[in-house]
């Protein structure tokens, strides 16, 4: 079984990555060789759930379909199409939400000038009149927008955006987080961005980032939503995960271990202890090589003079708010699949060049049953 062959289970949703699941494909020898060679090679082809799927007026019977991009742009626009990042005419989905890191201007010169005017034109064109802008925000170098496909719009109330700064002093925002909460009918979507501490040692530190990002945007919907939680979250980012593995240019010349790599993700392995900050978040199963760090203009790790150990940096987590339900072990909440919010699709697009990092994508639908 490869990635793909997962993709094409439609009435299924993607598995979770979590004990379970990794136990299992990480025991299976076709895929593992299939793995290791995109990994190797850094030749993976994403797909994309839904294609050619036609799309008629969404009522309140339908779930909606929503596509999450992360990205950490590396301080460019790209002067090419992104035709293959979206697949809007092969793809209909109801929210399009991209959270970018480094954007459109490095970390230092986004300190002087923050305005993502010149990317959001970019995605409107690429989005073309079908897709309207909900909501946008930006702090520093990070920015997040959400469109919504017109059929939808009027469904759509309620649009707030956050910032929190975690850079120096907790006031530069070239580190820390943004959020956007909107209301669709009666429930309350909380869409977050954030750009974690980078470091091979600085896990903990980006586990109180993450704490802390998260407790702000809580608060912050609740007061800005009537006192009502949200109920779903999903989260994108550059979290700065790394392998805790020593890996050399010659590691990644001649070989490759992708169960290996996985099993010592720092997201992963944190994840899985019972008191960190994102026991209770989900993420699908990783079929995708790490996606930093890359050159810039093909899909070769960077193994010079700017080597560093690749990581997955690039990922989307989400939880939805089960108000009325505990958990008694972090390892039940893991392997319970959410009820109205499911993850379709989890990949990456190594089609997408310009930056040192490739973007990571997520397909979800929620019920609204």
């Amino acid at each position: 079984m490869n990635n793909k062959s997962i993709n094409q289970q439609d009435h299924l949703p993607f598995p979770l990555f979590n004990q379970k699941f990794f136990n299992e494909y990480s025991q299976d020898s076709q895929l593992i060789g299939h793995l290791n060679q995109e990994m190797l090679h850094l030749n993976h082809k994403c797909s994309y759930k839904w294609m050619n799927q036609p799309k008629l007026e969404w009522t309140l019977d339908d779930d909606i379909k929503i596509l999450v991009i992360t990205w950490n742009m590396h301080g460019i626009i790209p002067g090419y199409p992104l035709k293959r990042l979206f697949n809007i005419q092969q793809v209909h989905h109801d929210l399009i939400v991209i959270g970018t890191q480094e954007c459109s201007r490095s970390i230092a010169v986004s300190l002087l000038c923050e305005s993502k005017g010149g990317w959001e034109s970019k995605l409107k064109d690429e989005l073309g009149k079908d897709y309207v802008k909900v909501q946008s925000t930006t702090l520093n170098a990070m920015h997040l927008i959400v469109f919504a496909h017109v059929l939808l719009v009027p469904k759509i109330k309620n649009g707030r955006p956050y910032t929190l700064s975690q850079g120096f002093m907790g006031i530069v925002g070239n580190k820390g987080g943004i959020a956007i909460s909107l209301n669709i009918n009666d429930k309350i979507f909380l869409f977050a961005n954030s750009h974690l501490e980078s470091g091979q040692n600085a896990e903990t530190k980006r586990q109180t980032q993450f704490s802390k990002l998260e407790t702000h945007f809580e608060n912050q919907v609740f007061y800005n939503h009537k006192n009502v939680p949200y109920d779903y979250l999903i989260w994108t980012g550059d979290f700065n995960s790394r392998i805790n593995q020593q890996i050399t240019t010659q590691t990644i010349r001649h070989h490759s271990d992708f169960f290996m790599w996985l099993s010592n993700d720092q997201m992963y392995q944190s994840r899985n202890q019972s008191l960190n900050y994102q026991s209770y978040f989900h993420e699908g199963m990783i079929f995708f090589p790490p996606t930093y760090k890359m050159l810039e203009y093909q899909n070769q790790w960077a193994i010079d003079k700017d080597f560093r150990i690749p990581g997955w940096c690039d990922r989307i987590l989400f939880k939805e708010n089960k108000k009325s339900k505990t958990f008694s072990h972090t390892q039940d909440f893991q392997d319970n699949q959410p009820s109205q919010i499911k993850l379709q699709n989890y990949d990456a697009n190594f089609d997408i060049l310009g930056s040192d990092h490739r973007p990571v994508f997520a397909q979800f639908t929620v019920s609204f049953q």
